[in-house]
């Protein structure tokens, strides 16, 4: 049995959503915090806009290019996994089937580029760009593979979802930092950078295959015989439709830097990049929360437990609207600041911030429909619906692009998003009569209109005491008012606790 055995009945239950979502944030909000300072003071100084152009493109493709290569199993292994779990057994060789398809993935990714080149260099401007970094794109692709197939591993077996987002939301930045910060206080040609920039990239896939086999859960024997052929049908058929919803939401989150890159070119897309982090932040929270809860609402599902993936649901987009809008006021108040921090030529991108921002606010406030619609019986319906998004999002950048630039493809996040989420809204409330909200998540958002409306008149002070004055003036306000009138009441429920230590003391 492994060491873990023991202790995965007492792990796997509802708290481990709440405990491992405090551990999991605090570390990827210290990951923002170097994220901040990475994209400010080291990214926009240290690389030209056309070099932090060719590191989105990079990355964009890289993203898009894992999803396919996991073939979807990754995000199957949530919904599948509570039929292989058997610790005794060994999960039935699920860690050798984690391995085995993402392998083929690669080697599927590798055959399809060479076959597709002649195609994408005909019509495309790409063909400098994969010349000089088609291998990195390729290890990186591979590296991220290896990576997810532990991570989620890590999580569905030994229900650990916090290690996984530590490494990649704090470690991975950190080490990408430190190879940024290389650039600008030791000139590199931008050639060797690449490769140092890598290997940053891929410590936190080392580390997590460690991580595994000191916790006795590596074993690459296949249980052939467990996979009898209505499990082979359920894992075929979620991975199917996995993968094309996973593909096309990478494709939706990153065809806008493509597209960028392609219609107004490199440096544009550096300073969409750079711009673009800030708003991200706003979404952030809500990472950790998909991870953890995604194993707990598929335990649900198997269960029929509708009543507590209903709880779940109000519970995640009341808590979520309340922090992502507290960051989207933060973020847009302090606008100025932001654009102080960064060389003047990043100040085009000012409404990106402001686009992104609300996408992932719309995100943090319909909360877990995403993962209640994945992990249920109607996860294929996700997929159709990702299928269409992808042409809207395509359409709306051909549009938005040429009259607006960068702001444009901001704009068409915002339309994405918001259709993406309201479909998946409605369905929800068609197919399972669950409606998360209620007049609290209106006064959450009325108050924080009214803090955003009376900071404005906030007099501006130098850089930095205007950043902690007015972002505490902000957090004050916000969480006072919101507390005093008890819309909150986890929100509340903390404050008191704390209340109660320090008067302890």
């Amino acid at each position: 049995m492994y060491i873990w055995a023991q202790k995965l009945e007492r792990k796997a239950s509802m708290s481990t959503i709440g405990k491992q979502t405090i551990k999991g944030s605090i570390y990827s909000y210290l990951g923002v915090i170097i994220g901040f300072f990475s994209v400010t003071l080291l990214r926009s100084h240290g690389l030209s806009t056309e070099q932090n152009g060719d590191l989105e493109v990079i990355i964009s493709f890289s993203v898009i290019l894992t999803q396919f290569g996991s073939l979807g199993f990754f995000s199957a292994s949530t919904r599948c996994f509570p039929y292989f779990r058997d610790p005794e057994k060994k999960h039935h060789g699920f860690l050798f089937l984690m391995l085995i398809v993402p392998f083929i993935g690669t080697l599927l990714i590798c055959l399809l580029f060479q076959v597709l080149k002649p195609l994408i260099f005909a019509y495309t401007d790409y063909e400098d760009f994969f010349n000089g970094y088609s291998q990195i794109i390729l290890i990186l692709t591979a590296g991220t593979l290896l990576f997810s197939a532990f991570d989620n591993y890590n999580r569905v077996a030994l229900v650990d979802a916090a290690t996984g987002s530590i490494l990649k939301e704090f470690l991975q930045k950190l080490t990408v930092a430190c190879a940024l910060a290389l650039v600008l206080f030791f000139p590199l040609p931008f050639s060797k950078f690449i490769w140092i920039w890598l290997i940053a990239n891929l410590i936190p896939t080392v580390i997590i295959i460690f991580k595994v086999a000191k916790q006795g859960a590596i074993d690459l024997k296949p249980d052939f015989k467990f996979l009898t052929p209505p499990i082979v049908r359920m894992l075929s058929s979620v991975s199917l439709f996995a993968v094309i919803t996973g593909l096309t939401t990478m494709i939706i989150q990153y065809i806008d830097r493509i597209m960028i890159n392609d219609m107004i070119g490199t440096s544009l897309t550096g300073i969409y990049g750079i711009t673009a982090f800030f708003g991200t932040v706003v979404a952030m929270p809500s990472r950790i929360m998909y991870r953890i809860g995604g194993v707990i609402i598929a335990e649900k599902w198997k269960s029929g437990d509708l009543a507590g993936i209903s709880s779940i649901y109000k519970k995640s987009c009341s808590n979520q609207l309340l922090i992502g809008l507290l960051l989207f006021i933060g973020i847009w108040a302090n606008i100025h600041n932001i654009l102080k921090m960064v060389p003047p030529e990043y100040a085009e991108g000012k409404y990106v911030i402001l686009f992104v921002s609300l996408s992932g606010l719309i995100e943090m406030a319909t909360g877990m429909n995403g993962v209640i619609l994945a992990t249920s019986k109607y996860y294929k319906y996700d997929t159709f619906f990702f299928l269409g998004l992808i042409v809207v999002t395509i359409v709306a950048n051909y549009i938005f692009i040429p009259v607006w630039g960068i702001t444009g493809a901001a704009a068409a996040s915002v339309l994405s998003t918001l259709l993406f989420n309201l479909y998946r809204y409605l369905f929800i409330w068609k197919k399972f009569e669950m409606q998360p909200f209620d007049w609290r998540n209106l006064y959450i958002v009325l108050i924080g209109l009214t803090v955003l409306a009376l900071i404005y008149y906030m007099p501006a002070l130098p850089l930095v005491p205007d950043i902690i004055i007015r972002s505490g003036v902000i957090t004050l306000i916000y969480t006072g008012v919101i507390y005093m009138l008890k819309i909150a009441p986890e929100m509340n429920e903390t404050i008191n606790k704390l209340k109660e230590r320090v008067s302890r003391r």
